[in-house]
């Protein structure tokens, strides 16, 4: 028993020698605080928590434990606090590089990209070896359009910490983009594996397995994304949407139905989730239904080129047949034959 304690304290010192050497004040809990950081990186905040309170009245005088309160108020939704907790830390401690990048996590969890930039930028200066700065700058350089560049970084922060779900799901989000499901998959499996909460995971690992011809492994997935899909920070609006969309492929039209409802309730302003609720009703012989999801899908905007204005009037062409409104059916006709199909590339 005292090895496989010993191998554990390993593990866990494993992934944290990017800590600063606190002398004094966090004597005697660093593994806690260890376990505490695994805690918070693997999404669990609860058990985080309830390690991190003998610490706070035994060593309230140690900086480590400023860090993990900080990461703590982030996970549970309080921003303002844990961005207080944050400048005290980085005051106290301004050359650790982690308290830089949960910082700077927690901005880009607000939007506030700016910020997010420099401090991630900031983070990867102080330590280049420190995978949640590398994990960080790699998804915001992501962002910025520098595809490469955030794909090296978020590689390598993988590497360094294979433990951690959200560069794993970031880096499967890469593969996604680049449409290579089998590496997708290999990321959001590691993905749910270290954090089941993440309905994002689930949704992007079940729709990269589709790909593959994975359909019960898909199906699956699509199925613990939903029991797991709660707001918050793992939160997927558009596993409803997904799942209804599979199960319309497999033929199971009033269930696929039921969940592309709750997908409108959700995203009601997205062009695909009407045109794909559209097509359903058609095939399930609601001809009125369908005209009304079609002629709302002709009036949602669709910048991204996800459903293409001649999708639509193909659709609508068909609807208004079924209808027996012939000079309508007709008017959708003559705008497919007329309009242009996007540029090449141009569709996502």
């Amino acid at each position: 028993m005292s090895g496989m304690r010993h191998a554990l304290i390993f593990l866990i010192f494993a992934t944290c020698t990017s800590w600063p050497a606190f002398a004094g004040p966090c004597t005697g809990v660093e593994v806690q605080l260890a376990l505490v950081s695994k805690q918070l990186t693997l999404g669990a905040a609860d058990a985080a928590e309830r390690i991190l309170q003998p610490i706070a009245v035994s060593h309230p005088d140690c900086p480590e434990l400023l860090l993990a309160q900080a990461r703590l108020q982030a996970a549970k939704g309080n921003a303002a606090e844990a961005a207080n907790l944050f400048i005290r830390y980085t005051d106290l401690v301004p050359e650790d590089s982690r308290g830089l990048a949960y910082f700077g996590r927690l901005f880009l969890d607000q939007r506030d990209y700016q910020k997010a930039d420099a401090l991630s930028a900031a983070a990867v200066d102080r330590n280049s070896g420190d995978p949640a700065a590398l994990a960080l700058r790699g998804q915001i350089l992501l962002m910025k359009g520098q595809s490469q560049e955030g794909k090296t970084l978020l590689e390598k922060a993988c590497e360094l910490d294979p433990n951690d779900p959200e560069a794993q799901f970031q880096l499967g989000a890469v593969y996604d983009r680049a449409k290579q499901p089998g590496d997708a998959v290999k990321h959001f499996r590691k993905a749910v594996t270290l954090n089941p909460r993440d309905a994002r995971a689930w949704d992007y690992l079940a729709l990269n397995l589709e790909p593959l011809e994975q359909v019960d492994a898909a199906e699956l997935a699509y199925r613990k994304g939903l029991d797991v899909n709660q707001k918050g920070r793992y939160f997927d609006a558009f596993l409803d949407y997904n799942y209804g969309r599979f199960l319309g492929k497999r033929n199971q039209l009033a269930a696929g139905k039921q969940h592309l409802d709750r997908a409108l309730e959700l995203v009601p302003q997205v062009r695909a989730v009407w045109y794909e609720r559209a097509k359903l009703n058609l095939r399930m012989k609601n001809y009125q239904q369908a005209r009304s999801d079609a002629e709302k899908a002709a009036s949602c905007e669709d910048p991204a080129h996800v459903i293409i204005d001649l999708q639509v009037y193909t659709l609508l062409e068909q609807v208004y047949g079924r209808l027996g409104e012939t000079e309508l059916a007709k008017k959708y006709a003559q705008l497919s034959r007329e309009t242009e199909p996007p540029v090449r590339g141009e569709r996502r």
